[in-house]
């Protein structure tokens, strides 16, 4: 009910975008009350707030400067915080990595009359990447995505292989089968039905919130990075009931992107990728790192099932993979077993 109220008390007003937490919850906050969030500003080190034609987008950078550039782009209900493990890890292995928050996710703000499609996404994926002080710029860099944003990485990689290294996703959407959809699901995705109510449609139980969807200064040195790994174990479930309560762009982000987004049948993008990766194996490029993409999944993930893998290795070439399947894993791997994600990454990677 709070983010239907939410979501009718922004439509009526004249700005299209709606604000973030940091512009209607860090004021009232004092610095000492910020840092008892479930997900606070300074979660990650290096954070630093990106003005854009579609609103404010909130932007983590760290790690060493001429360390090896990896771009994380995270899943379509949890912030970027959801791999805090796994960066703060590939930090501190010498990676200089850059990650930001979706529209309507976390702290960044969201334009109710954008579509979350591919043009928004690979459009913010440009200006966060040219937005890096690091000396030489951030290009070429690998690229990571989860869940949602493993779907977003294949498409913009498919788009823009100049600007990729190297190409790594986790529990990744992209090619899963429309046709098999629960009906509630298909029925929010008609563009007649009103956001709230797609919103109620595509809303299901999780533990930790009773009705969840599925799923400041730049401190950048080694001390900022090792402080945020010897913080408590990341409770996700809190960070999705503390977006849920404050960010009131979310309902709209969520719903855009479940209409818009790379999620169901993207078949020619992963055609596309597995056409590039074959052409990189063939001009010579480096095989490990050119010529293959890491595709990770939970062995009992039932969001995105590794049973995705038939299709994705139809589309992309078994050559042009390297498949894990994580055991015991479910759809939040990059959570719970991110010490085994982290060491399929660092293989792949030769870190």
């Amino acid at each position: 009910m709070d983010r239907i109220l939410q979501y009718l008390r922004f439509r009526t007003k004249g700005s299209p975008i709606i604000p973030s937490p940091e512009k209607t919850l860090l004021p009232k906050l004092s610095a000492e009350e910020q840092g008892d969030l479930a997900y606070h500003p300074r979660s990650l080190p290096g954070g630093r707030w990106l003005s854009t034609p579609t609103g404010r987008i909130r932007v983590y950078e760290f790690g060493p400067e001429d360390g090896k550039r990896v771009l994380f782009i995270h899943g379509i209900s949890t912030p970027s915080i959801v791999a805090r493990d796994i960066l703060t890890s590939l930090a501190n292995k010498g990676c200089r990595v850059l990650t930001f928050d979706l529209p309507g996710r976390g702290y960044s703000e969201c334009c109710r009359v954008t579509p979350q499609d591919m043009r928004l996404y690979s459009a913010l994926i440009l200006m966060v990447t040219t937005s890096s002080s690091v000396p030489g710029g951030f290009f070429p860099f690998n690229i990571l995505g989860y869940s949602l944003g493993g779907g977003i990485t294949v498409s913009f990689a498919s788009q823009f292989p100049h600007l990729i290294s190297s190409v790594a996703v986790v529990s990744s959407s992209g090619l899963l089968p429309y046709a098999f959809a629960p009906l509630g699901m298909k029925c929010s995705l008609l563009p007649w039905i009103p956001v709230w109510l797609a919103d109620r449609l595509l809303t299901t139980k999780l533990k930790g919130e009773e009705e969840a969807p599925l799923e400041m200064t730049e401190a950048t040195d080694t001390v900022a990075i090792k402080r945020v790994m010897g913080s408590e174990p990341l409770d996700i479930f809190s960070v999705i009931r503390w977006q849920n309560r404050h960010q009131q762009g979310f309902m709209s982000g969520y719903v855009s992107s479940m209409r818009n987004a790379p999620i169901f049948d993207r078949v020619g993008e992963w055609r596309e990728i597995g056409k590039l990766l074959r052409e990189r194996r063939f001009v010579g490029r480096d095989v490990k790192r050119g010529g293959k993409m890491l595709v990770v999944y939970g062995e009992h993930d039932d969001i995105t099932p590794p049973t995705l893998l038939d299709r994705i290795e139809e589309c992309v070439g078994i050559e042009q993979l390297k498949t894990v399947i994580i055991p015991g894993g479910g759809h939040e791997i990059i959570v719970y077993q991110w010490d085994s994600v982290l060491k399929e990454i660092v293989e792949f990677w030769g870190l």
